[in-house]
């Protein structure tokens, strides 16, 4: 495995929720397919689209183009519409495509960090789930960001598509469920460096007592955010505690703090109209144990394929 990260050469500067036709199956399946140096038309001929007036493109150079604004692949003449690779593949490796472009996501900088700065603001409210309408999300952003852009329904139909496909939320009739599947948190667990002395690493998925406050902190500043609030003693989201306690009581993770343990974080109780001090659970150790073959611990792409 590589720790090393390498930004991408001659990056679009185009905003990555502006790139309204990038689909997160196009996008894996491209990137799986790129081995070594390959021409975009080898590309484009593999996953054009057929229509009238012959194949179609715009597609997949989209997706190319989107793959390297988040340091995926480049292009060794640096055009990727005239010739693309991989970058960064070696960094996590084995690590699914889709935590590794939430990850890649989340490393942008400047005006390219309102992608990861959606989730932020969208739990900011503090419930499981948020009412859906692009109004409605277009105001939370406007309260709890600072861009020089306009929240169109354009780049948040586009967030929203992307991560939902990639686990991170859910889109039902009722709003946008906060929650993400817990094939991404297993896979974040997995991850994330169980103590301040170890680095991120993919290539052991079991993890015995690992530091719950350092695998947290990584998790929120990496992939995707954690906490409702993070002064003092850090309070889990509760959209994030019900994936957790799913979890524990699948036997795949234990959540556990010995009674003189310190840098807690605290799990809030499942009925929120509990939510005191006194009924949070304090969680110091996380072990995280064999994922179960079973349809919960999917990405949602692989429930596609197989159902």
């Amino acid at each position: 495995m590589s720790t090393t990260y390498t930004p991408a050469s001659h990056k679009p500067k185009k905003l990555l929720t502006g790139f309204i036709s990038v689909r997160a199956p196009e996008l894996k399946h491209i990137w799986a397919s790129l081995q070594g140096t390959t021409s975009a038309s080898e590309v484009a001929s593999k996953f054009s689209r057929p229509s009238g007036s012959g194949l179609k493109t715009n597609h997949v150079e989209d997706s190319l183009r989107f793959l390297n604004a988040v340091d995926l692949v480049e292009s060794p003449t640096g055009d990727v519409l005239d010739t693309v690779e991989r970058i960064n593949d070696r960094h996590f490796d084995g690590l699914p495509f889709e935590p590794r472009l939430l990850y890649h996501c989340n490393q942008q900088g400047s005006r390219q960090s309102h992608f990861a700065d959606i989730h932020r603001a969208l739990l900011s409210e503090g419930s499981r789930t948020v009412e859906a309408g692009r109004d409605n999300i277009r105001t939370i952003l406007k309260r709890e960001t600072d861009y020089d852009f306009s929240w169109t329904d354009e780049k948040i139909d586009m967030w929203v598509t992307l991560t939902e496909q990639l686990g991170l939320i859910t889109e039902t009739e009722d709003g946008l469920v906060l929650s993400p599947c817990r094939a991404l948190m297993y896979d974040a667990l997995a991850l994330a460096p169980t103590t301040s002395t170890e680095d991120p690493d993919y290539d052991d998925l079991t993890v015995d007592d690992g530091e719950a406050q350092q695998m947290l902190n990584w998790i929120n500043d990496n992939l995707f955010t954690i906490y409702e609030a993070r002064t003092g003693t850090p309070k889990i989201h509760p959209a994030i505690a019900d994936v957790l306690r799913n979890m524990a009581e699948d036997g795949v993770v234990d959540l556990s703090a010995p009674g003189d343990s310190q840098n807690e974080v605290k799990l809030p109780p499942e009925n929120l109209n509990d939510d005191s001090r006194g009924n949070r659970q304090d969680v110091t150790y996380v072990s995280v144990h064999s994922k179960p073959n079973e349809t919960a611990y999917q990405y949602p792409l692989d429930q596609l394929l197989t159902h």
